[in-house]
């Protein structure tokens, strides 16, 4: 049921006598490895097959309908793993068929095998007698050596779509003298989740229960499927920020004694399904249209990433120490309101940056300036214009007509004073600018890149630039910035600080191939 592709080609093949040696049937439980492979075998040892279809009315036929079969030999790889067992399958491969022209092997679990018993199949799949056919079906097929996988014609088979999982539950019901709505049986084959097996054992285990004509309710009841209401209040609570509201639903639950394993189950359900309402693909559910109608209403009311930060946390819930304790739905739904409170309030007082992301682009700006702009050697100041220095600051403070030594004074001032309260500030303006002057009540920043001024101007640092230079000069200011890119320096010595501290070790410059003079001509 539902496996159309992989059926039709083995269906061809069978019809045009074109088999494999070999099978892989891989897909999730309760999909029809198991018996695709014994429908294999039959049609392959059919003697009137009809357009790939065993005929049912042969003695092949009857004799795999009876589960008399000789030629069909189904093994369980997971018990049978071991190298003594392959070996064994290897001494029987070589006989003939007793009754059929194939003699079938069915290795159900294959990935189950060990390592040995892997490389003793190998070496049967490389060179099988032509009367052989494998069939290998797994639920895990990455666990499956390449080198065998290689060797076999592989189907992958899905899980059942839920209109076929419906259909067949509703064949056997007619077989069967039951009496089931499409709403039970439905609820039945979407417990299942795309496994044919587990339906069907739902389905017996209903009628076993409540007779040959249940309803929906007891449908839910008998497969522990019954929704509680609580679960989507519970979930609308928590989106809400109700903390006690969730808390007294919890405590309600618990009281009347529901498994707080499926009701936290049911929380996670109602969750998702609010977030594929958000995303426009609540059909993907196949809830009833009256449910859906209600979720897609709730949904609209909601955040997309506080509908996904509350199916984290719900769906890492852990019950394996008490699993009737509201403890764990308790803990999760604390923890879900106080942090949404916390993040609101961050978001509220956040600057414009946060304060890892500048400080992350202060120390990238910093070291890109120190790439880009090596610092040209320091010229001596005289004497008489060196800044004096105070024991309070270590600079100076500069005034309106302060000459140019005494405006790089005056921005190292400003620059220490925040090194310990403004980090971010004061790595933007390590290296990367200059006092161009300082005229009234107007100090003029320059800075040397754009990406420096920029960051200046669109930060928050505006203002508390203005304060520290008010307090460096004594009086109140205003901070102008401006675009003041550095002229290269000629016959300066490419290096920066290296060729400085060469220069302080003793070093001094030779003339490179093609210069004049003891100086280094400066090249690009």
């Amino acid at each position: 049921m539902g496996q159309d592709p992989v059926t039709r080609t083995l269906r061809n093949s069978v019809a045009s006598d074109r088999l494999a040696h070999a099978y892989l049937l891989c897909g999730p439980r309760g999909t029809g490895k198991t018996s695709l492979g014994r429908l294999i075998a039959k049609a392959a040892n059919c003697a009137a097959s009809v357009e790939g279809e065993p005929c049912n009315q042969c003695d092949s036929c009857r004799a795999f309908i009876e589960g008399r079969a000789i030629d069909f030999i189904e093994q369980d790889a997971a018990s049978h793993n071991s190298v003594d067992d392959i070996r064994q399958l290897r001494e029987n491969v070589v006989l003939n068929p007793m009754s059929g022209r194939y003699k079938v092997y069915l290795l159900d679990e294959v990935h189950m095998l060990s390592k040995g018993a892997e490389n003793a199949l190998l070496k049967t799949l490389e060179e099988p007698p032509p009367h052989i056919i494998f069939v290998l079906a797994t639920t895990e097929p990455h666990k499956v050596e390449a080198t065998i996988i290689s060797r076999c014609q592989r189907f992958d088979l899905r899980r059942i779509p839920l209109p076929a999982a419906v259909a067949l539950l509703a064949r056997i019901c007619q077989g069967e003298g039951y009496s089931l709505d499409e709403a039970s049986l439905g609820e039945i084959a979407r417990g299942a989740s795309g496994s044919l097996r587990d339906a069907i054992n739902g389905l017996e285990q209903v009628v076993t229960y409540y007779g040959p004509s249940p309803g929906f309710e007891q449908v839910q009841e008998a497969l522990g499927l019954s929704v509680d209401a609580r679960s989507g209040e519970l979930a609308r609570s928590v989106l809400a920020g109700d903390l006690p509201g969730g808390l007294k639903l919890i405590a309600s639950a618990a009281d009347d004694g529901v498994d707080m394993r499926q009701f936290s189950r049911q929380v996670v359900r109602y969750l998702r399904g609010l977030l594929l309402a958000k995303a426009g693909v609540l059909e993907a559910l196949d809830l009833p249209s009256e449910v859906a109608a209600e979720v897609k209403a709730a949904a609209t009311q909601m955040q997309q990433d506080e509908i996904v930060r509350a199916l984290r946390t719900f769906g890492r819930v852990d019950f394996r120490e008490d699993p009737q304790s509201p403890l764990p739905l308790e803990m999760a739904l604390v923890e879900l309101i106080s942090a949404g409170s916390s993040a609101s309030a961050e978001r509220k007082a956040e600057p414009r940056f946060s304060i890892p992301v500048a400080e992350a682009e202060a120390v990238a700006a910093t070291a890109a300036n120190a790439s880009l702009e090596p610092p040209a050697e320091a010229e001596p100041v005289p004497a008489s214009v060196r800044p004096e220095v105070t024991e309070a600051s270590g600079a100076t403070p500069a005034g309106p007509d302060s000459e140019p030594a005494e405006q790089g004074g005056l921005l190292e001032q400003v620059r220490q004073t925040c090194k310990e309260t403004d980090k971010q500030l004061a790595a933007l303006l390590n290296g990367s600018c200059e006092v161009k002057s300082v005229e009234g009540e107007v100090v003029t920043l320059g800075f040397y890149h754009t990406f420096h001024l920029e960051r200046i101007e669109n930060g928050h640092f505006a203002q508390r630039l203005e304060e520290l230079f008010g307090v460096a000069l004594g009086s109140p200011v205003k901070v102008a910035y401006v675009h003041a890119p550095r002229a290269p320096t000629p016959g300066r010595i490419k290096g920066g600080h290296l060729v400085q501290a060469a220069r302080e070790l003793g070093a001094r410059p030779i003339a490179r191939k093609g210069g004049q003079g003891g100086e280094p001509r400066d090249e690009p």
